[in-house]
């Protein structure tokens, strides 16, 4: 059964996206617009964004689902800045009006070890609020296990600002 959260996201969206390249170093700020549609019925639900990211087209999309047997959200996502050619896999679990998904991706950089790749970790939290506004923030696991605030999506429902 797919929860009312996941129903509660369809239509369409429009924010500001805040990306962070730096531990608390503010990299850019861009208007978003974002679509969630449901799937296949409603078994899954997909979300398309635009944006932009130092005043290049940013574009991405996830697949979200509610898995009933295992009691948990999963998520595939791609972006062509963010991901290059890769699908970060993420699963999670419910928190109030919203959840919380983490998964990991290989990485070349400071961090090396073994072939030259880490694996790094990648929290999103969705968080659906009373006034129909949706943020949704993701942030970067180092290796070590800190957490670094890496994007933060303010949302406001537009298709019912529209009306």
């Amino acid at each position: 059964m797919v929860p009312n959260l996941l129903n509660g996201l369809k239509g369409c969206w429009n924010g500001s996206c805040r990306t962070w390249l730096e531990d608390g170093v503010l990299s850019d700020e861009s208007p978003i617009r974002g679509e969630f549609h449901d799937v296949m019925g409603g078994l899954w639900f997909r979300h398309h964004y635009l944006s932009s990211l130092g005043g290049k087209k940013r574009e991405g999309e996830e697949l979200i689902a509610f898995n009933s047997i295992s009691n948990e959200y999963q998520i595939a996502w791609i972006d062509d800045f963010h991901m290059a050619d890769g699908i970060l896999f993420s699963s999670g679990v419910s928190k109030a009006n919203g959840f919380s998904v983490v998964g990991s991706y290989a990485a070349v950089g400071s961090y090396e070890v073994g072939d030259g790749k880490a694996s790094w970790g990648w929290r999103t939290t969705y968080q659906l609020e009373l006034d129909q506004s949706l943020t949704i923030i993701s942030w970067n696991i180092e290796p070590s296990g800190a957490e670094v605030k890496a994007i933060e999506i303010v949302y406001a429902r537009s298709d019912l600002l529209d009306k």
